[in-house]
């Protein structure tokens, strides 16, 4: 009866740190305009600094393997994300706490957009929205510039990833593969001349 007693206990305090995290991701995903990019200062606000789930040293290198995989930014840094603070449970509770409140706004949206996209007023509300999404995505850039910015060698591969990708337009795919391999070596050989 005891063993019984403290499994419901476990498995309610699981339950509930699931729900937790479902409803954590479901609080960001209504604000974030503008793509996973855009999600980052309410990630600091909220796993950061609310809840202390993660550093803010994290956060670069969190977005960093969710644009390493196919996918959105957002969705792949929220399962990341779920699954560290609880496991699978935690990173499907992310999933759905970021996929449920922003699907049901888009289907909204279209059907309000479909039904009045005439009215001149919907027309100027998209040109003011526009630009505001671009600066939040410069903002969010700008945060985890300075703080993926570490060294010459990281100014250098950010230098490079610019001239390859608006002179060569070389795909992001391999620019974030090319980062990484550099990265190793680069890294790799520094920690060897350390050991010598």
């Amino acid at each position: 009866m005891f063993s019984q007693l403290n499994l419901l206990r476990s498995c309610q305090s699981y339950l509930g740190r699931v729900y937790t995290v479902f409803f954590a991701f479901a609080k960001i995903s209504p604000v974030t305009f503008g793509g996973g990019a855009a999600m980052i200062p309410h990630i600091e606000s909220e796993m950061v600094r609310k809840r202390e789930w993660f550093t803010s040293e994290e956060v670069p290198s969190i977005f960093a393997i969710a644009q390493s995989a196919p996918g959105s930014i957002a969705i792949n840094a929220s399962i990341y994300m779920g699954f560290k603070v609880q496991g699978i449970g935690g990173a499907v509770a992310a999933m759905l706490g970021m996929l449920l409140p922003a699907n049901l706004i888009i289907i909204l949206l279209t059907y309000l957009y479909l039904h009045y996209q005439s009215l001149p007023v919907v027309d100027a509300a998209f040109k003011g929205i526009r630009p505001a999404i671009v600066g939040l995505i410069i903002f969010a850039a700008w945060k985890i510039g300075r703080m993926s910015i570490k060294d010459s060698f990281t100014l250098l591969l950010l230098i490079l990833s610019i001239v390859l990708l608006f002179v060569l337009e070389v795909s992001a795919a391999f620019l974030i593969l090319g980062g990484g391999l550099a990265g190793c070596f680069y890294y790799r050989d520094r920690i060897k001349r350390s050991r010598e």
